[in-house]
């Protein structure tokens, strides 16, 4: 190895150091900036990448009160969640456990359907989750105590791979 590379080296690990302590701060301080009423989610489901491969995810979620914006209500939400390791398919690498620690807004549009979106941090690495930073989009509808969404994780193209993860979820609220 030439001395560029170690440096290299050391580069990425201070970085993945960095974004540990990065994730569980921005996380608590959303966490703080959430009243006590806070919804409390606990989603899980399948999740497909390329070639139709699926695999378990489970999501925890914490969103805030609506407040209203012009004629529809938002609500602060953050999330924490993690994707089963998979096999490997040929030529594209699957075979990491995933977590993904995302902060964002819930924008309610009809009745009980809404709209998520939020940026993300990762810890793992897979070429359907390749950069330790992510987008997370969600269309849902929620009940008092339940939930279905349809969520998709990408890094928007920023980096290849992106195959990305798309998700169905089934959840309970409280």
């Amino acid at each position: 190895m030439t001395e560029e590379h170690n440096g290299d080296v050391r580069l990425c690990f201070r970085g993945m150091y960095m974004q540990g302590r990065i994730v569980p701060g921005l996380m608590m301080l959303l966490l703080l900036s959430l009243p006590a009423a806070a919804r409390v989610e606990l989603s899980g489901g399948r999740s497909q990448t390329t070639h139709q491969d699926w695999t378990s995810v489970f999501f925890a979620e914490l969103v805030g009160d609506p407040r209203p914006v012009w004629k529809l209500d938002w609500a602060p939400a953050m999330g924490l969640g993690h994707f089963d390791a998979r096999p490997d398919l040929p030529g594209i690498r699957l075979h990491n456990d995933v977590w993904v620690g995302a902060v964002g807004v819930r924008l309610y549009l009809w009745r009980d359907a809404f709209f998520g979106f939020q940026g993300a941090l990762t810890d793992g690495k897979t070429d359907a989750l390749s950069t330790p930073y992510e987008f997370v989009s969600t269309l849902g509808w929620q009940g008092r105590h339940w939930q279905v969404m349809v969520r998709h994780i990408s890094n928007d193209d920023f980096h290849e791979p992106n195959h990305g993860e798309t998700m169905v979820l089934l959840g309970l609220a409280f």
